[in-house]
């Protein structure tokens, strides 16, 4: 229910009509916001208070108290601002819940080209309603294409300067300024696996939620699982589809 009326919420206003454009701004240097993003994030919040669910919310947009700190909702109401904002589809919608710092359940969602990934953890994902399991793309980094997601140009000035050694390893790179976007289609089996520096756990719970539970893995730059339980941002996470990971990660170490 939640990600549908966000999804609503956010159709709605993408590509408005001339003489109706967004209202944006900055809410810190290089992070824009939408007056969609603030829509999309009451939707959600009211979705689950209509329906009655327990837990915290955390948000990119706002966090609601409500005492129970062992369930935690992550959301990022509208994840891929930007491409959102200039009229490009790669964006999507972000909601997972933690429970004693373990990813339970999650949606993630790409309305521009209708896409829907649920999961409950151990029972299977489902896309658009029908159970899922998704085949990887290929095998050899060489011949794959990843996503990497690198946010802001001080963060681009420090990796070009040492910490993306790996790239040319790798096949094609795409960068979609979303974490959504890239998520669900690795989850697809499009792309191989998605790279993420400096990223908040609100952006990349729900697919890494789903992810997991379709057998693929999510880890650090080292190969470690990440620790869900914390809210500040984590320095690189690295998912992909079993081959195509462990040969990233190697790449990463300097043994590829």
């Amino acid at each position: 229910m939640a990600a549908a009326a966000a999804s609503d919420v956010l159709r709605r206003r993408f590509r408005p009509a001339e003489g109706a454009a967004l209202e944006t701004w900055m809410k810190s240097p290089g992070a824009l916001v939408t007056d969609a993003d603030l829509a999309s994030d009451r939707a959600i919040a009211e979705a689950l208070e209509e329906a009655g669910a327990p837990g915290n919310i955390l948000s990119e947009e706002s966090r609601t108290l409500r005492g129970d700190d062992s369930l935690t909702w992550l959301i990022d109401p509208l994840c891929g601002t930007v491409p959102f904002s200039t009229g490009m589809g790669h964006w999507g919608i972000n909601i997972a819940l933690r429970s004693e710092g373990a990813l339970e359940l999650a949606v993630l969602s790409l309305p521009p080209i209708g896409e829907q990934l649920a999961v409950v953890r151990g029972r299977g994902v489902s896309r658009n309603g029908q159970p899922w399991t998704g085949t990887p793309p290929g095998v050899r980094l060489s011949d794959v294409a990843v996503g990497l997601e690198i946010d802001g140009g001080q963060e681009w000035e420090r990796l070009l300067k040492g910490g993306l050694e790996w790239v040319p390893q790798v096949g094609q790179v795409n960068t979609f300024a979303s974490a959504a976007y890239p998520m669900a289609q690795v989850c697809l089996g499009r792309l191989a696996a998605g790279v993420f520096y400096g990223i908040e756990p609100v952006h990349l719970a729900a697919g890494a939620t789903v992810a997991i539970e379709l057998g693929l893995h999510v880890t650090d730059g080292a190969g470690q699982p990440i620790d869900w339980s914390g809210d500040d941002e984590i320095p690189l996470v690295v998912v992909g589809w079993p081959d195509i990971h462990s040969q990233l990660i190697a790449a990463m170490s300097g043994g590829g």
